[in-house]
């Protein structure tokens, strides 16, 4: 967000600041003829937003003037940077000479400058961030070796999100049930560190015949009859649930334990003439036919041809995986339960598709006459899963941990002091760890021995305010971070968890300034640790989670899929990792010649089929209409419904997501868009917007938001490339579409293309917003005003090294701000 979009409670103030190019106006409240401003803000605002009219329920005059306290010091900054752009006054009132423009610029800017250091003398000392719940995962694992899923129903609350962001402090408050579900959590934590037993991996290998057919001898037997020597295979077709994977196989009669699981499998595909890839989806049962998708599979590899697959999945125990074909020809959709039954049933055996005299004469047609299949098929032939695995690196986090069986109290304390101060990302005071020490002792006079008596003063350690929080500053305030802080504040910021040891001793050495900071950002920058930060970030900043939100009507968008759902958000993930791991410049998130794509996307967006599964780069042509982030299925979908495109949605997370700058909410009463009534001619949207519009509450913000969404009105709710709009009722047929648009400063654009290359000659706009955005995540707070000068620094640095990204991440790591308060 803008520096002075960042207060949700000046959303009301903020309302006249409507986006790129409003009309701001202003007007002193208690006029002072001491400040020489106040006689510009008599002349040119007061008409318009003073005691006689309010317009946009602003008064500029009751604004505060006291510039120390910063009540209302973001919007005077706001209304800085309009006066000196010309885009206020308004077109249509007198306007200012040169001269007056450069005074009032002058006086209020003076005004926000005096008040700085008693701005920031006025902050708390202390200041509190949570840890999200991935953040959570994160450190437990690279402090324990431990695997724990926060997100699994019944564990840690669900992180309270901010324009996308889900690790601002102000946002991550903490509840009486937050605090039980932290108890909850580190007890399952330390139990699986430090278990009663030691759990040792096991093997279990199951063939089609004990999954599908309960061992198959009858089948096998029936098999026989007929001399074929083929063995069973499990069918897995659109639309059933094939349960591969159940604890007690490892645990019969016993504890079911979590853990990282490796699975082998033979597989292969059916895939009918034009048909979709097979897509085989392994997850938990959300419902009938539906399940969380876990590990996604292109299944490539022909009937006679299988291939062996491995991958490695956590889970939480207990669980049972299902196996589903993910197809958008889905049979429930044709022949209903029809399929389901028949091909559920044990009667089924399935050995080769040329072997069709064993198919189940009841039951469906599933090839044609020359053996290609109607559908898209996975063949399962065998599944290993070995598990629960754990590393020797995982195991060497936890040792030394534990103190012997027979330590003294000198002893105990010694290991809980080295484990509090990893926990706690600090040095800690031998003072405390008093109550922790104590609950120990009570524990030992009530028979415990010493491992158990010590895992209630870890339990301690890890529900204090110390490992969930990060906690910055001093009963006595200061400006800046110690070392220790600065060291997580890095690596919360570029590894979403706590310092590594070798961060650790650069802080107790106290190297982490000059030369000695920048080798150790760069070292951060290089490590595996940083794919965490590419997976947050474009997360976050692009707000991919409203994804999905609303799903798209089936019957609308028959060729929607959860795969490809999955896959457009990949796609923006990887697309990101592709521009950090190059370090190309920001350019490529407006605009360019390739993309990231599987081949579920390569089929979505009509690009050339890839020979192998999985991500990669693919290049596009002029015709493709994609290119850069905005004409991403993942960026079109998250700002439309389940039945249409939404330009304001759209135009809205543009200016969020790429100007960093948040409108204000629409006002109360206004009426929504109607549909198109039946025996009118059929309207587009951006017709029905126009007309919208029109109501005087409304112009202002309309103006400068819709030609930001009406660019790409040639892509539908779901990011699929069109000429017409589809209008459901009406007379007539389907109208043209209309991208074209022109922006608030008069730049005129006849498409998404042309519209992309504006925001081009804008770049310096965007850069801005996106170091603003970076900020916002590595500081875990809102910006404000004071932030400004050392937001412009790093702007200034990262033009010097031509945009690119990841030089624009090292400066906010090494940038002034990120060592202050």
């Amino acid at each position: 967000m803008h520096l002075t979009d960042r207060y949700p409670s000046t959303r009301k103030l903020i309302a006249c600041l409507c986006l790129i190019g409003f009309t701001i106006v202003c007007g002193p409240a208690s006029l002072s003829a001491a400040e020489p401003y106040e006689a510009f803000l008599t002349k040119h605002c007061v008409r318009c937003h003073g005691p006689q009219k309010i317009e946009r329920d602003l008064r500029i005059d009751q604004l505060s003037r006291n510039f120390n306290t910063g009540a209302d010091v973001h919007l005077w900054a706001e209304i800085v940077e309009r006066i000196n752009s010309g885009e206020m006054p308004p077109a249509d009132e007198p306007q200012p000479t040169t001269d007056e423009i450069e005074a009032v610029v002058q006086q209020l800017d003076s005004r926000i400058r005096e008040g700085r250091a008693a701005r920031m003398a006025a902050r708390p000392p202390v200041a509190h961030y949570r840890l999200s719940r991935q953040e959570y995962q994160n450190t437990v694992y690279d402090l324990l070796g431990v695997r724990y899923d926060p997100a699994k129903p019944g564990e840690l609350n669900a992180d309270t999100l901010w324009h996308g962001f889900e690790r601002i402090g102000s946002q991550l408050s903490l509840s009486p049930s937050h605090v039980e579900r932290y108890y909850r959590a580190a007890e399952t934590v330390l139990s699986r560190a430090f278990p009663a037993k030691p759990v040792a991996a096991r093997t279990v290998r199951k063939t089609a015949a004990d999954l599908r057919y309960n061992g198959g001898k009858q089948q096998q037997e029936y098999l026989d009859h007929f001399g074929i020597k083929r063995p069973l295979r499990d069918l897995i077709f659109p639309g059933r649930l094939q349960q591969a994977f159940r604890p007690h196989w490892f645990s019969p009669g016993g504890p079911e334990l979590s853990g990282l699981y490796r699975a082998r499998m033979q597989v292969s595909g059916i895939r009918p003439p034009g048909g979709q890839i097979p897509h085989l989806r392994i997850g938990k049962r959300l419902a009938e036919n539906s399940n969380e998708g876990l590990v996604e599979l292109d299944i490539l590899a022909p009937e006679d041809k299988p291939q062996i697959i491995e991958f490695e999945v956590f889970l939480e125990m207990p669980v049972s995986l299902d196996f589903k074909v993910v197809a958008t020809n889905i049979i429930d959709r044709q022949k209903g339960g029809h399929y389901r039954n028949a091909l559920a049933s044990p009667l089924y055996i399935f050995t080769h598709s040329s072997e069709t005299q064993l198919l189940n004469p009841t039951a469906p047609k599933m090839f044609d006459e020359n053996g290609n299949g109607i559908f898209s098929f996975v063949l399962l032939d065998w599944i290993e899963w070995e598990g629960p695995l754990e590393s020797e690196a995982e195991r060497a986090r936890r040792q030394d941990l534990l103190p012997p069986d027979d330590a003294s109290l000198a002893d105990v304390t010694a290991h809980l002091q080295h484990f509090a101060e990893l926990a706690w990302r600090r040095p800690v005071a031998d003072g405390e760890l008093k109550h922790y020490l104590q609950a120990y002792q009570a524990e030992r006079a009530a028979g415990e021995n010493v491992l158990s008596a010590y895992q209630v003063a870890l339990l301690g350690v890890l529900t204090s305010r110390n490992f969930t929080y990060l906690v910055e500053g001093d009963t006595q305030p200061r400006a800046r971070l110690t070392d220790w802080e600065l060291a997580s504040r890095l690596s919360y910021f570029l590894w979403s968890s706590m310092p590594d040891q070798r961060l650790f001793t650069a802080a107790r050495k106290g190297e982490l300034t000059g030369e000695g900071l920048t080798a150790q950002v760069d070292r951060m920058l290089s490590d595996d640790r940083i794919n965490r930060f590419i997976d947050d970030f474009p997360r976050q900043w692009l707000q991919l989670h409203r994804l999905g939100m609303f799903p798209p009507d089936i019957k609308l968008y028959p060729d929607y899929d959860v795969w490809l759902e999955a896959s457009m958000h990949a796609e923006a993930v990887q697309y990101f990792r592709e521009v950090f791991m190059k370090n190309l410049a920001l350019d490529e998130f407006i605009k360019s010649d390739w993309t990231m794509a599987n081949p579920r996307l390569c089929e979505f967006y009509g690009l050339p089929e890839p020979k192998t599964s999985g991500f990669q780069r693919v290049s596009l042509q002029p015709e493709d209409h994609r290119g850069g982030l905005l004409t991403m299925g993942a960026v079109l979908g998250l700002t439309s419904d389940g039945t249409r495109h939404r330009p304001v949605h759209r135009g809205v997370w543009l200016s969020e997501a790429i100007f960093g700058k948040t409108p204000p909410p629409p006002p109360a009463n206004v009426d929504p868009i109607e549909p198109n009534p039946p025996d009118s001619p059929k309207a587009t949207i951006r017709q029905k917007l126009a007309a919208h519009a029109a109501n005087a509450n409304c112009a202002a913000c309309h103006r400068n938001i819709d030609p930001l969404g009406l660019a790409f009105d040639q892509f539908n709710a779901i990011g699929q490339w069109r000429t017409h709009e589809r209008v459901e009722k009406g007379t007539g047929g389907d109208p043209l579409v209309d991208p074209s648009g022109k922006l608030p400063d008069g730049r005129q654009f006849a498409n998404a293309e042309e519209f992309k290359q504006l925001l081009l000659d804008d770049r310096d706009r965007f850069l801005q917003a996106f170091v603003e955005h970076l900020c916002t995540y590595g500081l875990r707070r809102v910006l404000t005003v004071d932030d400004r000068e050392d937001i412009q620094k790093i702007v200034k640095q990262a033009k010097q090294k031509h945009y690119r990204l990841k030089d624009i991440v090292r400066a906010v790591a090494l940038s002034d701000i990120m060592q202050k308060r």
